[in-house]
């Protein structure tokens, strides 16, 4: 991940018209940030992961999920682009045509070498900061999920598992997830 470094607000962001083709970018407090290109790995994890969320919240109409590029429209000075996202069917008015303009309910981050950094600091800061209620780290190398959860205007590391096991949402009431089915 590469940092440049000039402080932009979204609408400077969004009209910039000189990146590069096939790269994705976010605004993290004002700083453009381009994102390298996800491993094989990491699109593995997330397509299974976004199939058994999408099954499991189509099933029970509990909201929508989307994955990545999709813009979150956070503040003035901040567009991300997790890797995968959930806003429940009672925050759905957050959802535009441009992308999600809030703080949806839960947001899932897919590590890799040039982004662990940013997902377990400044994003992961920013989440908070917004108070969205569940963020999941998941790291393919490591085979682990993390899940925290928001209370007390803090992230609690609520649910934890590595290689094998069960990590349980608090936001997806009854949603358990057996880690080793999404590390293919």
């Amino acid at each position: 991940m590469q940092v440049l470094e000039k402080k932009y607000k979204v609408q400077e962001f969004l009209k910039k018209d000189d990146f590069a083709e096939n790269q994705l970018y976010e605004l993290l407090n004002g700083v453009i940030v381009k994102r390298s290109s996800p491993s094989p790995a990491h699109q593995s994890t997330l397509l299974a992961l976004a199939k058994k969320l999408d099954d499991f919240t189509r099933n029970k109409q509990l909201g929508k999920i989307f994955v990545a590029p999709i813009d979150i429209f956070l503040d003035e000075e901040n567009l991300v682009l997790p890797d995968l996202v959930f806003v429940a069917e009672s925050k759905k008015h957050i959802i535009t045509e441009n992308g999600i303009e809030g703080s949806p309910n839960l947001v899932v981050e897919i590590l890799s070498p040039s982004t662990a950094r940013y997902d377990r600091g400044e994003k992961m800061k920013l989440y908070k900061r917004h108070q969205i209620h569940e963020y999941w780290i998941i790291d393919p190398k490591a085979l682990s999920v993390e899940i925290y959860f928001y209370q007390n205007e803090d992230y609690d590391l609520k649910e934890y598992a590595i290689e094998k096991g069960e990590v349980k949402s608090s936001v997806l009431e009854n949603f358990i997830l057996k880690i080793e089915e999404i590390f293919i």
